[in-house]
């Protein structure tokens, strides 16, 4: 089945549903979702609620499961791929169709429901299991392209010997300041021209190493970090006296202000989640797969 846009339409018979033949009556049941999954909960809630909903008509298909150290990390994996299952009991794991008579996302997740809004039919899963499968991909938005940034030099799949300039433990793909200078990447001109072409990124002193993995960014013998006068860990404000540009990357500004603490650092997480029902019954639908669709969110670190 293909993974795109998704249409089942399933024609039942009333005879099949109420064990009776009444020739010429059926039911028109069409998932015709974007797929483009939506979500209700977080990590503090007692449910996560992951919907689909469309206007024309008005429908959903909601998936309920609980909140637990498990299903959290469905939305906040430690790895990636991440992949897992459950299973739909009718219980304390639903999964709905529904119709309506107005905008069901003023129903789905709101603490106090539309009075405007009613659901017209409600059909519930009374069996099936939940696949899913969470990637993520980190980014420090620095200015340099992660894939610039030598997060997986062997190939091999795993970050753990990826590129980390400064030796901090943290990676440069995902260290907002490469070098460990107190100056952050994106302020030290990575990309001049914002053509993500890096290859002609600032370097100040020549010496083929941008500033942004330059430690001493003019090369006059001081570090970077120890060219911050006032001490309050942003060298891009301390001029020697009569001087137009900052000390750092000034060669004639030697004068050493030792410190040795760090910007606090950041990244972004974005997490793509593809959730797939199987072996499914919802009295008016039994099929063997349902492409729910793609739930995408981000994380800040």
């Amino acid at each position: 089945m293909s993974r795109m846009r998704q249409s089942i339409l399933t024609l039942l018979s009333i005879c099949l549903l109420l064990h009776s033949c009444n020739d010429g009556d059926i039911i028109t049941v069409e998932l015709d979702f974007d797929q483009i999954l939506e979500r209700c909960g977080d990590e503090n809630s007692e449910n996560y609620v992951i919907y689909d909903t469309k206007d024309d008509p008005y429908e959903s298909l909601t998936l309920l499961f609980s909140g637990s150290s498990t299903n959290d990390l469905i939305f906040n994996p430690t790895t990636s791929p991440h992949e897992g299952s459950f299973t739909i009991n009718g219980s304390t794991t639903l999964f709905n169709y529904r119709t309506y008579d107005g905008d069901p996302s003023e129903l789905i997740c709101a603490e106090i429901p539309s009075s405007t809004v009613n659901i017209i039919e409600d059909f519930k899963a009374t069996s099936g299991a939940v696949n899913y499968t969470s990637t993520f991909i980190d980014d420090d938005n620095d200015g340099v392209p992660t894939a610039n940034e030598n997060p997986d030099p062997n190939g091999d799949g795993s970050f753990d010997d990826a590129q980390d300039t400064d030796g901090d433990s943290i990676p440069d793909y995902i260290d907002e300041d490469d070098d460990g200078d107190n100056v952050p990447t994106k302020s030290e001109n990575p990309d001049v021209n914002d053509d993500g072409n890096i290859d002609d990124a600032q370097d100040t002193d020549g010496d083929t190493i941008p500033d942004y993995l330059d430690d001493d960014d003019d090369d006059d013998g001081v570090i970077t970090r120890y060219e911050d006068e006032n001490l309050d860990e942003n060298p891009l404000n301390d001029l020697a006296p009569g001087a137009t540009e900052a000390r750092y990357l000034d060669a004639t500004a030697t004068d050493v202000f030792v410190n040795d603490e760090f910007i606090t650092n950041t990244f972004t997480r974005t997490v793509t989640i593809e959730f797939i029902i199987t072996n499914t019954d919802l009295g008016i639908l039994n099929t063997d797969e349902i492409i729910l669709g793609t739930y995408t969110g981000t994380i800040d670190f």
